[in-house]
């Protein structure tokens, strides 16, 4: 047990999530250390935040374990609470409280003292930039403020596990900003940050180690370079192609004999990765000029996590994802 505790601050064997016929979850294994920042990625759908629900225990597994620091969260589903905190995706407030009002419940709720609680309240709203709206009521934040106050409500209870469900979502690049250098100051403190977002250079730039999952299945696991090794290099090399848009470039795309993955759809322009061919830069180049596409650019693919992840998780589009995430919960 002492060795777990030292190692892993969570860890799932075959956890496993089934609602009706629906298999959203598939037997997964994931190993976090103490200390990671760990990312979590997955298209729209593949089990993110599913998995995050069983690994907070708001969610029962239909089958497999998860621990979080030793204790099986099965067993043991009050004990873990205090060890956690959490930012869900979508985040309920109490409009007529302000950001003081709002801390302060959620502190009696794990039983901290008034005056305890009352010095990290104004400390956490310091740190996440709200001191100044400390008094306002929350029907009035915007969203991005909003965001921040989730982020000061999920580490009231001092927190040894951090799981963060799209923690940028809503605010501005300096919001975001903020919020990376806060996480970065929090693992400082030797917090284990578990991090599921859509934004890969957020996830690139913060996390020492990632996770990426598709269709419910864990695809890989481990630190950029041994993600690397796992992947072959003919599934992640490859060649990406900006072209001019027009109302018959999705049709020529679909009729070329190579294998094409569209990434980005914009009304200017599409960009598109050919991946799994032997030709050369060159005679792709000819390819699409024979075919009268317009390239606006053109670069080899395969060193960076967002050519791994399209790579793994097949035809998807990052923009589209993104904005379906403004309206659609992922399971």
């Amino acid at each position: 047990m002492e060795q777990n505790l030292m190692s892993h601050s969570i860890r799932t064997r075959g956890l496993t999530k089934v609602f009706g016929p629906a298999l959203v979850v598939n037997s997964i294994d994931l190993d976090v250390n103490t200390g990671d920042i760990f990312g979590f990625l997955g298209p729209n759908g593949a089990g993110k935040t599913t998995t995050i629900r069983l690994l907070c225990g708001l969610l029962a597994p239909t089958r497999g374990t998860v621990e979080i620091l030793g204790l099986d969260v099965n067993k043991d589903s009050l004990s873990h609470k205090n060890l956690i905190g959490l930012l869900p995706e979508n985040m309920g407030f109490y409009g007529w409280m302000n950001a003081s009002e709002y801390l302060l419940h959620f502190a009696s709720l794990y039983h901290i003292e008034p005056k305890e609680a009352g010095q990290r309240q104004m400390k956490l709203l310091e740190q996440v930039g709200l001191a100044d709206k400390a008094s306002a009521p929350i029907a009035y934040y915007s969203r991005g403020m909003k965001q921040r106050l989730g982020l000061a409500r999920a580490l009231i209870n001092n927190p040894k596990i951090l799981f963060l469900d799209e923690p940028t979502l809503g605010l501005d690049p300096q919001g975001q900003k903020d919020i990376k250098k806060i996480l970065t100051d929090l693992n400082g403190e030797r917090i284990t940050i578990f991090l599921s977002s859509h934004i890969l250079g957020d996830v690139a730039s913060l996390c020492n180690r990632f996770a990426i999952i598709d269709h419910g299945t864990l695809a890989v696991q481990g630190t950029f370079q041994e993600i690397q090794k796992q992947v072959h290099a003919e599934k992640t090399s490859g060649v990406f192609v900006r072209v001019q848009n027009s109302p018959e470039t999705m049709k020529k795309i679909s009729e070329m004999p190579l294998k094409i993955i569209p990434t980005q759809v914009e009304n200017s322009y599409i960009d598109i990765t050919v991946t799994g061919t032997s030709y050369s830069a060159n005679q792709i180049i000819e390819w699409f000029v024979k075919a009268d596409f317009t390239i606006l650019e053109m670069r080899k693919t395969g060193s960076n996590l967002e050519d791994i992840f399209f790579a793994l998780t097949g035809n998807q589009s990052h923009r589209d994802t993104i904005a379906n995430k403004e309206g659609i919960n992922n399971v």
